[in-house]
């Protein structure tokens, strides 16, 4: 299995806090992947081969069920939420693995986000 590590898969529910997050990963020199209208995420995931996965815990897609497929790709997935409280967030993180985030973040928090 191959995975691209400059790669990052932004899935959000809101198409303004995907671009922000896509020139946040931009500044880190990676390459932001959005998924397009008709895409099926699993679909992409395996086509794209991301490193990381930054979803929104409000998009459609957040089960689960799809951050177990994440990690079995070789992706890091990252929750984060731009509307719940930062505990709210962390709590879902701590029960499935993963590491999480709320907007607004800092461009150094992001980015240990993402090196780490």
């Amino acid at each position: 299995m191959v995975v691209v590590v400059g790669t990052v898969l932004i899935l959000a529910r809101e198409e303004v806090v995907a671009a922000l997050l896509g020139m946040m990963v931009e500044l880190r020199g990676l390459k932001p992947r959005f998924l397009g209208a008709a895409e099926a995420v699993q679909d992409t995931i395996l086509r794209e081969r991301p490193g990381t996965v930054i979803i929104d815990c409000d998009h459609p897609d957040c089960r689960d069920a799809l951050v177990e497929s994440i990690m079995r790709s070789g992706a890091v997935p990252i929750l984060f939420s731009p509307f719940r409280m930062q505990a709210e967030v962390r709590s879902v993180a701590a029960r499935l693995g993963v590491k999480s985030f709320t907007l607004p973040t800092d461009v150094g928090t992001f980015a240990r986000m993402l090196d780490s």
